[in-house]
């Protein structure tokens, strides 16, 4: 029987082979979540698909996870993972204020003052002061 595995939000995906069953938001629409089954091959290259029901619903959560148990089965692999990345608490409050990112933006910070970089961008950057082709 394959074991299944749940993984915190933001924990890392696991080295291949594996079987990850993903539950996150949509790209075009962030507050609507979809649920992607990823395929980590041994070499760690990955195979991704998007489980939509015949009218382009995301599946529900169990014959998605029927699904994974299956293909886990067939290729061999005895785990399965499942990881919610809805579940974290900053993506609860994005989604509590209908998919703005700007939500309590205060708490972000895109600086590693330890390493010396500022801003969120290479370009923000001040290396030597050269000027820079981009």
């Amino acid at each position: 029987m394959t074991e299944i595995t749940t993984l915190q939000p933001h924990d890392p995906l696991p080295d291949g082979p594996a079987i990850v069953l993903m539950r996150r938001f949509e790209e075009e629409d962030p507050i609507r979540p979809m649920i992607e089954l990823i395929v980590i091959h041994k070499n760690q290259s990955e195979e991704t698909s998007r489980l939509l029901t015949e009218t382009g619903e995301p599946l529900d959560w169990d014959t998605a996870q029927a699904q994974a148990q299956t293909l886990a089965r067939e290729a061999g692999i005895h785990q399965v993972y499942h990881v919610d990345r809805t579940a974290g608490a900053r993506e609860r409050e994005i989604a509590e204020h209908g998919g703005d990112r700007s939500v309590a933006m205060d708490t972000l910070a895109d600086d590693d003052l330890e390493e010396g970089v500022t801003g969120s961008d290479m370009r923000d950057m001040k290396l030597n002061e050269a000027p820079r082709k981009f």
